[in-house]
């Protein structure tokens, strides 16, 4: 995924929670998470995500964390 198509995803889950409201937003988010883990290789790479957003988190750290484009992954 491209910047580009990445910010065309958040701009559609930014407004899918808007349309959910704040009280099913943390439901909402649940889902989206677990369908995304799900499509994952393997369980070993959902932890390392599940970690890496937790230390966001608790860090108070930036809210997105994603990892640099490489060449086998292009973004």
């Amino acid at each position: 995924m491209n910047n580009d198509e990445l910010d065309q995803a958040y701009t559609g889950m930014a407004q899918a929670l808007s349309r959910v409201g704040q009280a099913q937003a943390p439901l909402f988010l649940s889902i989206l998470g677990l369908s995304l883990l799900a499509r994952l290789p393997d369980a070993k790479e959902a932890a390392a995500l599940v970690a890496q957003a937790e230390a966001a988190c608790l860090a108070n750290g930036p809210v997105a964390n994603c990892p640099a484009a490489s060449s086998a992954s292009p973004t």
